[in-house]
């Protein structure tokens, strides 16, 4: 690989996690006043992954965990 490309690789890997930890701080401020509880129901997670994002514990979350929360905290029908 040259290092054009590995360049390149590393900063399109910086641009998404800065989207990542932009949308995390989104789910951890909406999930701030909800019933954690109730949201690992609706959403099919478990309650201690969805508190432990809350709270910023424990490593980055999965992409589909993400995509979950977003889609119940920010959709239209939410």
């Amino acid at each position: 690989m040259s290092q054009n490309t590995a360049g390149t690789i590393r900063e399109a890997e910086a641009v998404l996690q800065k989207a990542i930890d932009g949308e995390l701080v989104r789910i951890r401020e909406a999930l701030s006043d909800r019933n954690l509880a109730k949201v690992a129901q609706t959403t099919g997670l478990h309650e201690n992954t969805v508190r432990n994002i809350a709270k910023n514990r424990g490593g980055v979350p999965t992409t589909e965990t993400i995509e979950k929360l977003s889609q119940y905290l920010f959709s239209q029908n939410a």
